[in-house]
């Protein structure tokens, strides 16, 4: 970074070093260290104080474009507050000088005073070593008086971190609500956020929020699975104390295999000759009957190696599989097919894409495949199968921002689904129509549906957004409607 190389403190070596290894902790997400060696450490902790402050560095984790950038902004304040610091350090080290080179004057002038000299005053100056200490002091008391006229505000990042932030934080928490991944990618760029239609996902998610009958429809769709399949396979773990059994070799003096020096003790058989000596005195066998009483008595150490048995115990978890009393139900995949035709235009159509966002989520949590068809008059169809990864997610995103415009055609995209459903992957998937009801249904296409559903078992779900139930009420089984959505088309978002 050039910043890095223009910063008037230190050598180049340590400040690329420094920044190296602040940029990799905000990577890794590690503790940060005191970031810039040759500043005083009152201002490296605003430096660090700063980044915690601006909750950023959350987002730099593995993420070097944000990283660098928020770097960037660092160094351009931290070279812009050097350059003041070194304005008033040089101001403060030229007052100081003369200060000294004063007080020197005033200190010589009183020694000659006393000594009633008249020689010729000396030019006066300060040494290396005083000029370097004057140095010193000012820059520190420069970088003080920098920081606290700042209001340790020195470090204040630009406000369109405070901007990205939000953003940040609002999509953060509809991947969280939703379940779904993240590390998509900090952009920085608040108009590539809306180009993109990630602002569009947050304001769906709040709809979602509103309306929580929206979850109650999606998990109805799907058919169980093995209804009257196995059982689950449950894993019990329990804890066992199991004893252990082993030899160990113990050295012991009472094994006498080997002498290994002098020692005190009351054994007879190990004493010392000159012991003896004492036990034949008749005087001095007293002494030796207490020598012996006391353990005494000067005797050869001996030692050997004894084979004892340890018992430990420690508890150990085992862990069982056997056949719960649950059974493996799991639910079909789910095929929605989304009106976006222009009577859905506004309300209605958000909370028709609510309702697909909702679908993800829920095919993420359960694992359960999803596929999504857009409709609007003859001949506009998109379609697309919901994957809850980076991939799927930025597509749906992309997906959820289309709409057509004109007349309903339900034809199409039912004859669509139909026939996926007819597919292997797909064959225990119900159908989930969402529209205002704003269109006709032939005879044929409710001859499809009805030989499906009774072929099959198969359900057409119907989400009205609106107050029209014909037609839908004719080939959908069970018809959601729910006032609260009628409530949100004067509710704008």
């Amino acid at each position: 970074m050039p910043a890095v190389v223009t910063l008037p403190g230190g050598d180049l070596t340590s400040r690329c070093q420094s920044i190296a290894l602040l940029r990799t902790q905000l990577l890794t997400a590690e503790e940060l260290s005191l970031p810039c060696p040759w500043l005083p450490e009152v201002i490296q902790q605003q430096i660090i104080t700063s980044i915690k402050a601006s909750g950023i560095a959350r987002y730099c984790k593995n993420n070097p474009i944000v990283t660098d950038a928020l770097l960037t902004d660092l160094l351009i304040k931290l070279e812009g507050a050097q350059l003041q610091a070194l304005a008033i350090s040089q101001q403060m080290a030229i007052i100081a000088e003369n200060k000294a080179i004063e007080q020197l004057r005033l200190e010589l002038e009183a020694i000659q005073k006393k000594r009633s000299s008249t020689k010729k005053k000396k030019f006066l100056a300060l040494n290396d070593a005083q000029r370097l200490d004057i140095k010193v002091k000012a820059e520190l008391n420069a970088w003080i008086q920098l920081a606290t006229g700042a209001g340790g505000q020195l470090f204040e990042l630009p406000d369109i971190w405070s901007q990205r932030r939000e953003i940040w934080q609002e999509l953060e928490g509809v991947f969280t609500d939703l379940g779904l991944v993240t590390g998509l990618g900090w952009d920085l760029s608040q108009g590539i956020f809306q180009s993109h239609g990630w602002m569009n996902l947050v304001r769906l998610q709040k709809i979602v929020k509103q309306i929580p009958q929206l979850r109650e429809v999606i998990e109805t769709l799907g058919r169980m699975k093995d209804t009257e399949g196995d059982p689950i396979i449950e894993e019990i773990i329990s804890r066992m104390s199991v004893t252990f059994r082993h030899e160990v070799e113990v050295i012991t003096p009472l094994v006498p295999m080997e002498t290994k020096g002098i020692t005190r003790s009351d054994s007879i058989s190990r004493m010392l000759p000159q012991e003896a000596a004492f036990f034949g005195h008749p005087v001095l066998k007293k002494l030796w009957h207490v020598r012996r009483a006391e353990h005494a008595l000067l005797s050869y150490a001996v030692e050997g190696t004894e084979l004892i048995t340890e018992v430990t115990e420690q508890e150990q978890e085992f862990k069982e599989s056997k056949a719960g009393k649950k059974l493996n139900r799991n639910r079909g995949p789910m095929i929605v097919c989304l009106d976006t035709s222009g009577s859905m235009s506004g309300t209605p159509e958000n909370v028709a894409k609510a309702l697909v966002l909702q679908c993800i989520s829920v095919a993420k949590k359960e694992k359960r495949a999803c596929f999504v068809y857009l409709f609007g008059s003859k001949g506009e169809v998109k379609e697309m199968e919901l994957t809850p990864d980076k991939a799927g997610l930025e597509q749906m995103i992309l997906f959820l921002s289309m709409s057509f415009g004109g007349g309903t055609d339900v034809e199409g995209p039912l004859n669509m689904a139909l026939e996926r459903s007819d597919e292997k992957q797909w064959l225990r998937a119900d159908i989930l129509l969402v529209s205002d009801g704003e269109f006709s249904v032939s005879s044929g296409l409710s001859r499809k549906i009805k030989h499906r559903k009774e072929q099959r078992a198969m359900s057409v779900h119907g989400v009205v957004i609106g107050g029209s139930l014909s037609p839908m009420d004719k080939i959908c089984e069970p018809l959601h409607q729910f006032s609260s959505w009628l409530y949100l088309q004067n509710n704008k978002h």
